[in-house]
């Protein structure tokens, strides 16, 4: 493998099969930008106002801090950035500019003379890791606000000069010494890619062509750092080395923490814009098809109570990981072009991260189980203990902090990183067989303006009818790109011009097979539209232990367990979950968004049924009320049993269904034969992110 010191100094990356648009340069519109309208009225867009971790954090003066990697405010601004610039209020968006431009005005008026970034001031303090999360920030909003691009870019390079000095240095700020307090869990350890994210746009910018050869260096000390530590991402994932069996307390290392599994999937896509090779391309398969295989969820997520948990229905996911798969199957897409990844991305953004937020954003889960007959407080019996690793009894709560304060300042990041990505530019690849253009690339409602004119999708995806309708006017010639979801049917359509018009079939036509993309040239000067019907048949999953799980398109779908609120307080303190926050006002006078910082308890409502066993030998038939509305029911999410119009029918057996370890116990081991009661009906099925309590992998008849 190439060093820095045999490497020519025209050493170039990798490029992206898709490069991203400027933020700002999308707009959502449709159900994704009422949800992240309401997530900047919600929680996302306050906790620059009161939440201690964020309003009184070491990065603004403060003392606050939940672990000495000081990461909470970074997270907030990295999500603070892409929501202040992707929500269409006018008035919204400049309130949460108006957050992220005093963070960063703060960060870099107290950048320190040797070029740190942050409150620490002392070598044993001074990690990088909350440091990357900062660079995403500031890379986002020097293309938000040209006009700071300066400042930002200048501040970067001299934080980069001290980090290269750190690094030759016996690897300081990365690989914690005798007396460093930074990282005393080898979490940064474990994220060393996570820099070289930032460091690659930045060594491609004009600016950075005299530091080109240092922020090299710093990329291979980097792996070099994780090689050493045995933090290396390319070893973990393979066959031999990779866990295929539920973490244990005490005996996992931090290689097999959720989150870091879910951005680690990103490390030999990272080394590879470096150091091309096939094995590193077909590392990053192997890093997706291991960790779903062995802990993937049925609602697109991996299994992590913190640490990655198996295939139990019982262990649930963090928020987070699904937030960071995301992020990381994006970038895969967008650097390899196969739409694996970006059906993968779908998968967890309609089903995750909708299914562990309130209606309203102002409370989220951390822990969002397949099987969730009840988010409250877990009763175990004597002789039990909860399912999760390394969660409390309170974990599935819809509360502020149901457990470690980094998902309250990070799951906000998942919609608005999502919605930079639904429009690509697609530069001319002719090896590739694409020509220049644009690629629609998640399916969802927005609006584009490009140096070819502009695009606007209108559609309900993903939920029905299943259409898109496309106008583009166009100034100049270039070729439109549509993702052709791997689930599509062959009944799926696209007519090109009138209504009338005959419809083709809407099937990839372009480019290799893995990459689904259908391609329509369109001509200068014209207004064309399009539309796109796509197929999707009801999927029945069989999952082990003879169980199994019901989906259409990138839906999962689940039983809806109508419930009530059984108690709603001021939020716990995640340390003890006994204690309250303070900083909470509940006085008379506090403002009227504050009264909804709350924990609430939901609980199955009086006569819910939620047990089942169902049987497959009547097939599930998909229903349509009516096409979603325009608008939600009042006070209610697109993500909400109350607004959604679509199910699956499913025939189902009453059952017995144990409760253990303070949940429903595992499908795959229940005695189904023994726990039926013989009472037969039909069920209805709704989308999972539809419904907050839910059961989404049942037993099947024998």
């Amino acid at each position: 493998m190439a060093t820095y010191l045999d490497r020519q100094e025209s050493a170039s990356l990798a490029p992206f099969t898709y490069e991203s648009f400027p933020l700002g340069t999308i707009t959502p519109t449709g159900w994704l930008a009422h949800e992240l309208n309401t997530s900047g009225e919600g929680l996302a867009g306050h906790l620059f106002e009161f939440y201690r971790f964020v309003h009184g954090s070491t990065w603004l003066g403060g003392t606050h801090e939940y672990t000495p990697l000081n990461e909470a405010a970074p997270y907030w601004y990295n999500y603070i950035v892409p929501l202040a610039y992707t929500v269409q209020d006018e008035g919204l968006a400049s309130r949460l500019q108006k957050q992220a431009d005093h963070f960063i005005g703060y960060v870099l008026e107290h950048q320190a003379s040797d070029g740190w970034l942050g409150p620490e001031r002392t070598r044993e303090t001074r990690g990088i890791w909350g440091r990357c999360l900062l660079l995403q920030g500031m890379i986002n909003h020097a293309q938000a606000q040209p006009h700071r691009r300066t400042e930002i870019v200048q501040a970067m390079l001299r934080f980069s000069r001290l980090v290269h000095s750190m690094l030759k240095d016996q690897l300081s700020g990365y690989l914690p010494g005798p007396g460093d307090v930074y990282d005393l869990q080898w979490f940064g350890v474990a994220r060393a890619h996570e820099l070289s994210l930032n460091l690659q746009w930045l060594y491609e910018e004009p600016e950075a062509s005299s530091d080109r050869p240092a922020i090299w260096e710093i990329m291979e000390l980097l792996w070099q750092g994780a090689r050493k530590a045995g933090r290396d991402w390319t070893v973990f994932f393979s066959e031999e080395t990779f866990p295929q069996k539920p973490s244990v307390r005490g005996e996992a290392p931090n290689f097999q923490h959720g989150v870091n599994v879910a951005q680690g999937i990103r490390y030999p896509a990272q080394l590879y814009r470096m150091h091309q090779s096939k094995e590193l391309i077909s590392k990053c398969h192997e890093a997706v098809s291991l960790s779903f295989k062995f802990h993937g969820t049925v609602f697109g997520s991996l299994s992590s109570d913190e640490y990655i948990g198996g295939l139990s229905s019982q262990r649930g996911a963090e928020l987070c990981t699904g937030v960071e798969l995301m992020f990381s199957l994006s970038y895969l897409h967008r650097l390899f072009g196969d739409g694996e990844f970006a059906d993968r991305v779908e998968r967890t953004a309609f089903n995750a991260i909708p299914a562990a937020v309130s209606d309203d954003w102002f409370s989220h889960q951390y822990v969002t189980q397949t099987n969730q007959p009840w988010a409250q407080e877990f009763e175990v019996g004597e002789g039990e203990k909860t399912p999760f690793y390394d969660v409390c009894r309170y974990a599935n709560v819809f509360g502020l902090e149901p457990e470690f304060p980094c998902c309250t300042v990070n799951h906000p990041t998942a919609f608005p990183k999502l919605a930079m990505n639904i429009f690509l530019p697609v530069p001319q690849d002719a090896a590739a067989g694409l020509t220049a253009g644009v690629l629609h690339a998640y399916l969802m409602s927005a609006s584009i303006k490009t140096e070819y004119g502009s695009i606007t999708c209108d559609t309900t995806y993903p939920f029905a009818p299943l259409e898109l309708k496309y106008r583009i006017e166009a100034t100049k010639s270039f070729d439109f790109y549509i993702r052709v979801p791997n689930w599509a049917t062959d009944s799926s359509t696209i007519r090109q011009g009138s209504s009338t018009g005959s419809a083709r079939p809407f099937i990839p036509n372009v480019g290799r097979q893995s990459v689904r993309l259908h391609r329509v040239s369109i001509e200068a000067d014209t207004t064309t539209e399009i539309e796109v019907s796509l197929g999707a048949g009801v999927i029945v999953e069989r999952l082990a232990g003879n169980t199994a799980a019901i989906s259409r398109g990138p839906l999962l779908y689940a039983l809806d367990i109508p419930s009530e609120q059984k108690a709603m307080r001021i939020p716990r303190n995640y340390k003890d979950q006994k204690a309250t926050v303070g900083e909470v006002d509940t006085a008379a006078g506090s403002p009227s968004w504050m009264q909804k910082v709350r924990d609430s308890d939901l609980v199955p409502a009086e006569g819910a049924k939620w047990a089942y066993v169902l049987n497959l030998s009547i097939a599930p038939r998909y229903g349509m009320i009516s096409p979603l509305q325009s608008e939600p029911v009042e006070g209610r999410s697109f993500w909400s049993a109350e607004t959604v119009r679509e199910y699956i029918e499913v025939a189902v057996e009453e059952l017995d269904w144990p409760v253990s370890n303070g949940t429903a116990a595992d499908p795959a081991f229940i005695d189904v034969a023994a726990a039926r009661t013989g009472m037969k009906r039909q069920v209805r099925f709704i989308p999972f992110g539809c419904a907050k309590l839910h059961m989404a992998q049942f037993p099947v008849c024998p």
